[in-house]
Order: structure tokens, then C-alpha cells, then sequence
């Protein structure tokens, strides 16, 4: 019984080992039709020429204030290449595709693309290009006859819908660099054989486009974090096989916008590709870091904006304040608080100080009023009395620091001694200049500290210290109210954002 199991279990192998081999040579004979092979592609490269009509250099730039302090001006330009890179050469030079590139053959019995219809479908194939070759995903098997062949991509690495004899035409939309090459004519008749379509030079029917995110230089640490949306009013397409038209639709739709991890005063998102369209409405959405500060749904909209196809374009979104310094995650104000007049304000530039005790800028933890105000605090903190919450035309948008921000402001490196204008203080992210100036100490005469260090407030009633090389070697150290509660010190308020 034993041989018996084993022999057919040997006759079953044997069996198995010769349909498989059936399989596969009926796979690569094509009896009946020729097989459609494809030379690797290229693409017709990027337009670097100016447009005639079009908005080829900078547009009257477009700006929105922002409530929180952070302001916004767009504008867009097309690039002509004067970058000088390699992908941005001259306007007719072919160019290589993209590795991994997923491209469709659709075959017609038809001499040139007006004769395109159903009924003379003829199938379609599917291929990848693999570094110089040209990998077969699905194969597309043709009758001997006189073809026009249609291939279509959307330029990236996605399995292309399945397509059918029902349509003479393909979708598109935004965010794919679709591409389309037509070779008409193309006569076969070597049944049984191979036939190589060559020469396949794709022609881009979108716009390339990407975002520069610029953060003011001197006010602002780096952008770190950036990412977002366009949106368009045209935002589906239709290119049709019979006359090559590539239509596009009135429909509002959004991309996205990406950034590869950004460190740097300016960072360009990656390209995106976009439908062609004139006098468009459109709208830029982004959510960024920027010194260590967050923000989000940064919206600005660019009027009357023209894509045209085969060219690229480039957005830059420049990040501005007046208010103050954005670094250590806060935005800090432009100088010392003071109060003058009953009036709470600040100092017209970073580094400015006054070194006197009746200057109005030094206060004691938990009292709205200044020197000579000295009277003594019986809670350590409570909101109602920050003076940084009484600055003029402002009620609630400017506050005391909290140690956290202080601790990141310190985190974001910085600079002792550095020089501002001939004062000395600290420069910290390479922003923001505090300057050494002093205390009103609550016992001795009332005079101020003025070039050996800086304290000032932060809340909960704890004192942030920066201390002169020439003063315990130049160090940063906190203290509590509680330790000299009739102390009075200086404040640098922050944006309550």
C-alpha cells in the first residue's frame, strides 16, 4: 500500500510539473497577435520661458494682518529657471521620467486619433519604468492591422482605474502630473512576434507649483514645521482620446501642500501639480512652526492667478510682525513694559531702558503699579493683577511669561554679553536682545543695577535672571517672589495667542 501511495503521489508530481510548464509557455506565445513592448519614455521637461500675457514676475503682493500678531503677504511668481538648476534647462530638451512611473497603452484599430471609437478598441496594457527598461505590469496582445496608440500617466507609482472599450476618454485631477503622448499610424503584422513602440515623448497637460514659507530674518527663529493646503476653483479634468482636448471642470477642490522636515529661515514645500486655469481664486491654508511657536490655519487667498500647462510656479508666504520677537515658543514684546501717564507701555526698541528707580518700569510681583509702589504682596500671583494685561488698546493680548516659556526661550540657545545699539544684555534663538537692565532692590537706596544684569517676571511670581560675565561668570538662574518680595523688577510681556 505503502508503494502504491507513493507512486501516485509521483505520477500526481509529474502531472502538476507538466501543466505548470503548459501554463507558462502559453503565457509567452502569442499565436494570434503580436505583443506590445514599450521603449523606456521620456518627457518634453519643464517650460523655463517667460509667458507672453501671463504673470511671469512677481504680482502685486497680496497681505493680511493678523490677529495674533503674525502677518501674512503672498505673492507669486513663474520660474523661468533662474535658479540655474539641472531640471530647469532649456525649453525643448527632453527629459527623463521620474523612476517607478506608472504609464497605460490603450490601442485603437485606427490610423490617426480622430478615428477613435468603442468599436475599434483594441485593449489596453499597463507599464512601469524601471531605471532605463521598461517593466510589463499588464500585457496588451494587438491583431495585426494599423494602430494609434494613446498612452496616458498620472506621473507617479499608483495602479492606474481599469479601463474599458465604454470610453474614449480618462479623468484627471489636481495633485497629479498627468502626461500624454499619442502615436498614430503605427502599422503591425508580424503575428507571433514582438513590436517596440519607441520614440514616446510625454507631453505634461498640468502646472508645477510649490509654497515658499519665509519667516522675517531678525524678528523670527527658524520655520520647522509647515504644512497645509491650496485650494482651487477648477479641480477635476477630462482628457479626450479623438482630439487630445484636456478639459477642465468648475469644481472647487483642495491639495495638499508638504514640507520636508524644515529648519531654516525660508523652506520650499514639495511640487505639487496643478490643472491649468486663468483668473483664479486661490487659497493658501497653513499650519506652521515658527521659533518654536505654533501656528495654525494661517489662511491667505491670491486673486486672478493663471497655471498654464507645462510650466512652474512658485507662491512665497512671508511671515512678518511688528510686535515683537517670535522665538522659545512665545512671542515677546518689542521692549520693557513701563507706565507712564496711567498709561502702560513699551519701550520703543528691545534693547532701550530706563536706569532710573522712577523710570516706571519696575515693578514688584503681583502689583499694577510701578516704583514707587512698594507695597508688599500677600498672595504670590493672580491674573487681575498683570500689568502686561493693561497695555493700552490691548486688554488681554499681552500677559507675563510663564517659566515654561522662559525655560524654552533659554533652550532656544543664546548669547551672553552680546552688544545691541552699545547695550549689553543676552540674545537668545539669535532673536531676541534683553538687556542688563537692573533692579530696584527693596532695602538701600532706589537705584537700578543698570549693565550687570537683568530680571525680569514671569508668572507664577517667580523672577527670571541673567547675569553679566562680569557678575557670577555670566549665568541664568530663577528665584522666587517670596525671596525678596518688595524687589522690584523689569518685564518683558508676551502675546497671548
Amino acid at each position: 500500500m505503502e508503494r502504491k501511495i507513493r507512486g501516485i503521489f509521483y505520477i500526481a508530481a509529474i502531472l502538476l510539473a507538466a501543466g505548470c510548464g503548459k501554463e507558462e509557455e502559453t503565457e509567452n506565445v502569442f499565436s494570434d497577435g503580436i505583443l506590445i513592448e514599450v521603449e523606456a519614455p521620456q518627457t518634453n521637461g519643464w517650460n523655463t520661458e517667460e509667458i507672453t500675457g501671463t504673470r511671469s514676475g512677481r504680482e502685486k503682493a497680496i497681505e493680511v494682518k493678523g490677529k495674533d500678531g503674525l502677518d501674512m503677504e503672498i505673492s507669486t511668481l513663474h520660474d523661468n529657471g533662474a535658479t540655474g538648476t539641472a531640471e530647469r534647462e532649456a525649453t525643448t530638451r527632453w527629459a527623463n521620467m521620474d523612476d517607478n512611473i506608472v504609464f497605460r497603452v490603450v490601442a485603437y484599430k485606427s490610423a490617426t486619433a480622430a478615428g477613435i471609437s468603442t468599436s475599434n478598441y483594441a485593449g489596453y496594457g499597463d507599464y512601469k519604468l524601471s531605471g532605463s527598461t521598461v517593466q510589463t505590469v499588464k500585457s496588451l496582445v494587438v491583431p495585426a492591422g494599423t494602430y494609434t496608440f494613446i498612452f496616458y500617466s498620472y506621473g507617479n507609482s499608483n495602479a492606474i482605474a481599469a479601463f474599458t472599450n465604454g470610453s474614449a476618454s480618462v479623468p484627471a485631477t489636481n495633485g497629479q502630473n498627468f502626461m500624454t503622448y499619442v502615436k498614430p499610424g503605427v502599422v503591425i503584422n508580424n503575428i507571433g512576434s514582438r513590436y517596440t513602440l519607441s520614440g514616446i515623448v510625454f507631453k505634461h497637460h498640468c502646472a508645477r507649483y510649490r509654497v515658499q514659507a519665509i519667516a522675517q530674518s531678525g524678528r523670527m527663529g527658524t520655520v520647522t514645521a509647515c504644512a497645509g493646503t491650496l485650494t482651487l476653483p477648477k479641480h477635476n479634468a477630462t482628457y479626450t482620446f479623438t482630439n487630445g482636448a484636456f478639459t477642465t471642470q468648475a469644481t472647487t477642490g483642495s491639495i495638499n501642500l508638504t514640507w520636508d522636515n524644515p529648519n531654516a529661515m525660508s523652506a520650499y514645500s514639495g511640487y505639487i501639480y496643478l490643472l491649468p486655469q486663468t483668473s483664479a481664486n486661490v487659497t493658501v491654508k497653513l499650519n506652521l512652526t515658527i521659533g518654536g511657536k505654533a501656528f495654525t490655519n494661517r489662511s491667505i487667498s491670491l486673486s486672478g492667478l493663471t497655471l498654464t500647462a507645462n510650466n512652474t510656479y512658485y507662491s512665497n508666504v512671508s511671515f512678518t510682525t511688528t510686535e515683537g520677537y517670535i522665538v522659545g515658543g512665545a512671542l515677546w514684546a518689542n521692549g520693557n513694559l513701563y507706565k507712564s501717564s496711567n498709561q502702560y507701555l513699551f519701550y520703543s526698541s528691545t534693547e532701550k531702558y530706563e536706569a532710573r528707580a522712577e523710570s516706571g518700569a519696575f515693578f514688584i510681583c503681583n502689583t499694577l503699579n510701578p516704583y514707587p509702589d512698594i507695597t508688599t504682596p500677600t498672595t504670590p500671583w493672580t491674573e487681575a493683577n498683570d500689568p502686561c494685561r493693561k497695555v493700552i488698546n490691548a486688554a488681554g493680548k499681552w500677559r507675563l511669561p510663564t517659566l515654561t516659556e522662559v525655560h524654552q526661550l533659554v533652550s532656544s540657545k543664546y548669547t551672553v554679553d552680546a552688544t545691541l545699539n552699545g547695550i549689553t544684555g543676552y540674545k537668545f534663538g539669535n532673536t531676541l536682545f534683553l538687556p542688563y537692565s537692573g533692579y530696584v532692590p527693596q532695602y538701600g537706596s532706589p537705584y537700578t543695577e543698570s549693565g550687570l544684569r537683568g530680571l525680569f517676571w514671569s508668572t507664577p511670581g517667580t523672577v527670571f535672571i541673567i547675569l553679566n560675565p562680569a557678575y557670577q561668570q555670566g549665568e541664568i538662574g530663577y528665584v522666587d517672589w517670596n525671596i525678596f518680595p518688595q524687589n522690584n523688577y523689569a518685564i518683558r510681556c508676551v502675546r497671548n495667542i
